[in-house]
């Protein structure tokens, strides 16, 4: 028996998307004018020695990789936000691929837009990273909805592979699913 809140109905899922892209993208746009803002004179720590809140303008990808391809990375962007508006989000149906959907147009959006708009110009923008851990990285609010939404597709990958094989079970085992 399937539950109805595991498959909201279309319009309730197209609904906790765009929610959750428009909340997603609205405070990572707040968090970067507020680091832009507060940051640029100097740092705050918020766990000593492991956890500060520092400016950094990032050209390049995740963990400043790539600073040499701004450009072409702003195209991916445009090219993959396109990809998760037209074919992606269609096709979520359950709570975890609609809030996984939501998070990384949020995360795309916010990140390319900072490309847009940011020095030096169009498509060469710099994005504003201003969370900075210990031994790992830089990053900003835009870059958490697209690491969460990554987690969440994989959880929703396992949770519907897990499904296809208890159906497969139900009507006789593997045999029946290779039929």
């Amino acid at each position: 028996m399937t539950s109805r809140r595991a498959h909201p109905r279309p319009r309730t899922a197209r609904a906790v998307m765009i929610a959750v892209a428009l909340g997603g993208l609205l405070l990572d746009r707040a968090t970067k004018a507020w680091a832009l803002h507060a940051l640029s004179a100097h740092d705050h720590q918020i766990v000593q020695g492991w956890l500060s809140l520092h400016l950094v303008y990032n050209s390049g990808a995740a963990f400043s990789m790539g600073t040499s391809f701004t450009v072409a990375l702003s195209c991916i962007s445009v090219a993959a936000l396109v990809l998760v508006l037209v074919w992606v989000l269609p096709r979520a149906r359950g709570w975890l691929d609609s809030f996984a959907t939501g998070l990384i147009a949020a995360g795309i959006a916010g990140n390319l837009i900072d490309r847009l708009v940011r020095e030096p110009g169009p498509l060469r923008g710099t994005v504003v990273d201003f969370i900075a851990v210990r031994y790992f990285a830089v990053f900003n609010v835009a870059d958490v909805c697209i690491t969460c939404a990554a987690v969440l597709f994989i959880c929703w990958a396992v949770r519907s592979d897990r499904a296809v094989e208890r159906a497969a079970d139900a009507e006789g085992g593997p045999a029946a699913a290779d039929a």
